[in-house]
């Protein structure tokens, strides 16, 4: 019995310490156009700590974007502790622009990568306990560069979005929070991901200078839907602001927006393709204040 009792203890012991012991990260770094890939770094990290993009030179095809990899040196890229239940290998294929202006199936963007888990190409992986990875891009001088050099201007207010082949640019499970030093990308899962401005992604957009008076979250339009609505809020002075959807269970399924927001009317562009049938509840936070309204998705 005392053998029995004593083998319990030590199980325990050892799924206490398996918790507590973070999974560990390994990521590498390529650069790619077409079928040319240049491998450019690796590194070891564990959940929560953060992987920051090395300086390097790029050698011949590549060494015509020296310019673009300069400008994402120092970016920040971590997994939120409690992300993961296993050890990863995460590659990170960056795309660099293969013209100006740099076109994705009709929309201009300055950044495109695609996120590989453990060798696995063309299949989501999600995150648990809703965490995310972060990729925390700094706004220098290089990155300024960079930014103009494609055709775009500095200190423009920044989007990502995953893209899918077939279905377009989507805005479920990611958001971009811009700040004066930074742009940040949060991705509740991992694929190919697009960045480029809000007016031209269109996803999130102010529709009215005035300020309004009150903070508001109108019903979305059309309701019931198939696949895309529309939903329209206000906030009546310069908040962080979070739009999230919620299934009929109440578990959070998607992120649509994050961020610091200017006072004003906003019109918020949801394509629920990949989203089941049913009934979710979109809620809307701003300086301690939440207002939610329920939509219907039919398929």
């Amino acid at each position: 019995m005392k053998k029995l009792i004593l083998l319990f203890i030590l199980m325990v012991f050892s799924l206490e310490l398996k918790a507590q012991t973070p999974d560990t990260i390994t990521i590498k770094l390529y650069i790619a156009q077409g079928f040319q890939i240049l491998e450019l770094a690796t590194g070891k990290v564990v959940e929560g700590q953060e992987y920051i993009i090395p300086p390097a030179t790029l050698s011949p095809p590549f060494n015509n974007y020296q310019y673009y990899y300069d400008a994402i040196v120092g970016s920040k890229f971590y997994i939120e502790d409690g992300g993961l239940d296993h050890n990863v290998l995460i590659r990170i294929l960056l795309e660099v622009p293969p013209q100006i202006p740099w076109i994705v199936d009709g929309k201009r963007v300055w950044f495109f990568a695609t996120f590989e888990v453990d060798g696995v190409i063309g299949q989501d992986f999600y995150f648990l306990n809703d965490k995310a990875a972060v990729l925390e891009i700094p706004r220098t001088q290089a990155f300024d560069l960079m930014i103009q050099q494609l055709g775009f201007t500095p200190g423009t207010h920044w989007l990502f979005t995953y893209y899918k082949q077939g279905v377009g640019f989507v805005n479920l499970d990611i958001s971009t929070i811009n700040q004066p030093d930074k742009v940040i990308c949060k991705l509740r899962h991992f694929s190919e991901v697009a960045g480029s401005t809000q007016s031209e992604l269109n996803v999130d957009e102010l529709i009215a200078g005035k300020i309004p008076s009150s903070f508001e979250l109108n019903q979305n339009y059309p309701n019931p839907f198939n696949p895309s609505t529309t939903i329209e809020y206000s906030i009546p002075e310069k908040s962080f602001v979070e739009l999230s959807l919620y299934n009929a269970i109440g578990k959070k399924v998607a992120v649509l927006v994050e961020g610091l927001k200017e006072a004003g009317v906003y019109r918020y562009y949801l394509n629920a393709k990949n989203l089941p049938a049913g009934i979710y509840i979109y809620k809307l936070e701003a300086n301690k204040k939440v207002l939610s309204r329920k939509m219907v998705l039919l398929k």
